[in-house]
């Protein structure tokens, strides 16, 4: 039996206990009040990231306010090329990144990309819950379309019994499958009884090709190909109309906002505050951002719609823990008895008036646990050794700086 102590305990998005303990195993046995804790320390649930891509980490800082379309064209269609040729680059830039973002207090990621077998290692390694699925396309790194649909299906099969992993099927985006494919993704997800990972409603253009090569609306597309009808994790939906958000009101879906990312992308503002109205549910995703912290995404948030009345501080810490987790289907993404015991403690280290505000000001996690296994303490993370990130630290960025060498951006 493990317990931990904090000045605040966060339970939920509208509750918290200050002076308290948790104990658990791999889940919470209970939740003591008055022990006496340190001051300047909150304690919480861990964060989701809904929508990452583990494999770009390494170009996180390449987002220089490009629009989206030229983004992936000059940098992220020659990367994924050699990440295809050389798949142990999945799993060392896998180990970057959740190493980020477990420091970051995120708990549970959802990772769409290539070599995802590769990644499983990464999220094993470090303890960290994953939710993985292959970016299928019928074009860019895969000669077809049955190529990527047939290498999700085996990750399904092979990863399907681990504790700490669940998977689903990637459609990448309407723009990068054929309508037919898509339907197919969607149909084959629902039969394997699954979910499915995709980009939708990112950029306008997003809109524009359903309208100009299929005189389909989003809202059409959506129930032509059934996104409503799975267990389904909608990136972005920037460009959401009412009528779409009305097709995912009371469905399976959950819109994951990425707000960082679509800001450094110019891809526009999602309509966060139409969406929740609608009881659509909205996770965080950190996508690909130069940071990888969830904090981060809700201090860009905050700072994009508070102000018009859009949003409240709990709604976004709601998306980020209890949103996310139901998401992926880890858990309620709360501090309660019998609930998985992914636990964070924060180190404040100043007065405390509202641990909610207090953590987007944190100094940094002190521990980090994951179905009650101690993955960070001290701040550093515990599955694997300093000599391995180091190694991962030289053939990540050895072949990028070879790949950048030898490429002409223009």
């Amino acid at each position: 039996m493990r317990e931990v102590c904090a000045h605040y305990v966060i339970l939920s998005p509208g509750t918290y206990l200050e002076n308290a303990c948790v104990t658990f195993k791999e889940s919470v046995v209970g939740v003591e009040v008055e022990r006496g804790a340190e001051e300047g320390t909150v304690l919480s649930h861990g964060f989701a990231s809904a929508h990452t891509h583990l494999g770009l980490y390494p170009l996180r800082t390449s987002l220089t306010g490009l629009p989206l379309d030229r983004w992936v064209e000059k940098y992220v269609w020659p990367w994924e090329r050699l990440l295809r040729k050389e798949p142990d680059l999945s799993y060392y830039s896998a180990l970057l990144a959740l190493g980020k973002l477990l420091v970051g207090g995120v708990t549970a990621v959802a990772d769409m990309h290539f070599n995802e077998d590769r990644v499983a290692r990464a999220f094993i390694e470090l303890g960290v819950r994953g939710d993985l699925s292959v970016a299928i396309m019928s074009r860019g790194v895969y000669d077809s379309f049955e190529e990527g649909l047939q290498e999700n299906i085996a990750l399904v099969r092979r990863v399907g019994g681990s504790n700490l992993l669940r998977t689903r099927l990637g459609a990448t985006t309407p723009r990068l499958l054929a309508l037919g494919e898509y339907k197919e993704v969607v149909d084959t997800a629902r039969k394997l009884g699954i979910g499915v990972h995709t980009h939708i409603a990112e950029v306008p253009e997003d809109l524009e090709h359903l309208r100009d090569s299929y005189g389909m609306s989003l809202a059409e597309f959506i129930e032509y190909v059934g996104l409503a009808n799975v267990d389904s994790l909608i990136a972005h939906g920037i460009w959401l109309d009412k009528d779409a958000i009305a097709k995912l009101r009371s469905s399976k879906a959950t819109v994951v906002h990425c707000p960082l990312s679509n800001t450094l992308l110019r891809d526009g503002v999602a309509p966060l505050r139409e969406l929740l109205t609608s009881g659509v549910r909205v996770a965080l995703g950190s996508d690909v951002s130069p940071s990888y912290s969830i904090l981060d995404e809700v201090k860009v948030s905050l700072s994009m719609h508070l102000g018009r009345g859009d949003i409240e501080v709990g709604e976004l810490f709601a998306s980020a823990t209890v949103s996310g987790y139901q998401a992926l289907g880890f858990g309620r993404g709360i501090i309660a008895p019998d609930e998985p015991a992914d636990l964070v403690l924060w180190e404040v280290g100043e007065p405390i008036q509202n641990p909610y505000l207090a953590l987007l000001a944190a100094r940094g996690v002190r521990e980090v646990y994951v179905a009650g296994r101690k993955v960070v303490e001290d701040g550093v993370i515990t599955g694997v050794s300093d000599d391995v990130l180091k190694e991962a630290k030289r053939e990540v960025f050895g072949w990028l700086r070879n790949l950048s060498a030898g490429t002409t951006y223009r």
